[in-house]
């Protein structure tokens, strides 16, 4: 049981050693006070958790404590304390801001029950402030970061566009920050304080995209032994992120418009459309124009989602980030993985600045952790990856060892290989692992490292 603090305004002494025993044996420490004077200067000294405060004492009633109390602490729990149960009292003790009464002669079980429930509240205090600041965490990760003229044209649109409940189209590169964006649209929403619900469409192999998505019912296919409320019901009042929407099928492409459209969903084998409330926040880095002409997405449904696109900028197009950025992980996880590298070294720098960056600000964030890691005091280029070392073969140089040679030899050949087996199989990403005899995450992860689009 966590160990309270009690403070008992009392000016008979009986009371207060009843209190001191009674408390003393529920595990609280207790303070005793005489008069109101001496219960202020206690409060402001000790800090109890709960004050126990007679109506009737010598010099100030408890109602003139209770109020000079509530001028400087609003949120001290006080529990009134009278030789007289009357409503008009407590009424006027409640309006003052007490949160309970006990009534003279004391009950014992009605003071443990006090403290019982004192403790209850202060562990659901702790909880929702812990759950605040967890929340404060996420939110300064979530939040996009640059000093370049374009990222900051994007942080005007996003600021625009947020409090209206339109649908967003956010477009860029892998690793571009459209999910911080997206966030960062939902902050500043009015649905801000309800469910931000995200649907990676390209992480979820094709035969559970459906269920995912929308839900079904039990019994609707082998395996399914229970009901599943899918994203869009989770999202309900809140906001919905589609990331990667150009590798949905043509069939979920269907029943998304008719979502969009009606406002409405179905159960994989469900009979009636259940009502949705959300706002649409897509994504894609793949150029939905020309999978409209080649019929791989469909144009009602692209009409739906371009209401009002954003394009998250590359890093490479991204003036001065790469440094502002770079600085900015390393005081971050400096802090993250208690580390103390001072700076990055002109040469590290460079070579980051040089570097063309095809994960963009992801890509970035992962060089400067693993540098933070393996640097002493000072950020060294040895203590970059090989491809960041070598920058200069991102601007068509030749690499300077055979080792490198091979390296970049293989990455090609297994990109194309990647690239011609999802093509042949039309961006079954199941299939494709099957095909090049992978699990399914590998695949996965090595379409993310290639930066590999459906084009």
């Amino acid at each position: 049981m966590t160990k309270l603090k009690v403070l008992v305004i009392d000016d008979e002494p009986e009371i207060g050693r009843l209190f001191s025993k009674i408390l003393s044996e529920e595990g609280c420490e207790v303070f005793i006070a005489r008069n109101g004077n001496d219960g202020i200067c206690k409060i402001k000294k000790r800090n109890p958790d709960l004050v126990i405060l007679d109506l009737k004492l010598p010099q100030k009633s408890g109602i003139e404590v209770l109020r000079e109390i509530r001028k400087f602490n609003k949120e001290l729990r006080v529990v009134i304390l009278t030789a007289y149960e009357t409503v008009e009292t407590a009424v006027e003790a409640m309006k003052l801001g007490a949160h309970d009464y006990l009534s003279k002669p004391m009950k014992i079980q009605r003071i443990k029950n006090l403290i019982e429930n004192t403790i209850i509240t202060q562990e659901k205090t702790k909880r929702i402030i812990k759950k605040s600041k967890q929340k404060e965490d996420i939110t300064k990760d979530q939040k996009i970061e640059g000093q370049s003229p374009q990222i900051k044209k994007t942080f005007s649109l996003i600021k625009k566009v947020a409090p209206h409940d339109v649908t967003v189209l956010l477009r860029g590169e892998s690793g571009t920050g459209k999910e911080l964006a997206a966030h960062a649209i939902h902050r500043m929403s009015r649905r801000a304080q309800k469910s931000f619900v995200v649907i990676d469409c390209a992480a979820i192999p094709d035969t559970l995209v459906e269920s995912n998505i929308f839900g079904h019912e039990k019994g609707s296919f082998t395996g399914a032994h229970e009901r599943k409320i899918g994203k869009f019901e989770q999202a309900q009042q809140g906001t919905i992120f589609l990331d990667e929407i150009g590798n949905l099928s043509s069939h979920i492409q269907v029943k998304l418009l008719r979502a969009l459209q009606e406002r409405t969903i179905e159960r994989l084998g469900g009979r009636k459309p259940i009502p949705v409330d959300f706002r649409l926040i897509a994504a894609t880095n793949v150029n939905l124009e020309k999978a409209k002409k080649e019929n791989h997405f469909r144009e009602d449904l692209y009409y739906r989602l371009h209401v009002f696109p954003i394009e998250i900028p590359l890093l490479r197009d991204r003036d001065g980030d790469v440094k502002f950025l770079s600085q900015h992980y390393l005081k971050k996880f400096n802090k993250t993985l208690s580390q103390n590298v001072e700076k990055i070294s002109s040469e590290a720098m460079d070579m980051l600045i040089r570097y063309s960056w095809p994960g963009n600000v992801r890509e970035l964030m992962h060089v400067i952790e693993s540098a933070v890691i393996l640097a002493d005091h000072t950020i060294l280029p040895e203590n970059l990856p090989l491809k960041t070392q070598n920058a200069q073969e991102d601007n068509g140089e030749s690499p300077s060892t055979l080792k490198k040679a091979g390296r970049l030899a293989k990455e090609k050949v297994e990109r194309r290989l990647i690239e011609k087996t999802l093509k042949d199989v039309n961006w079954n990403k199941s299939r494709a692992a099957e095909i090049l005899n992978i699990d399914y995450k590998t695949l996965y992860n090595k379409i993310k490292e290639y930066s590999i689009y459906r084009n």
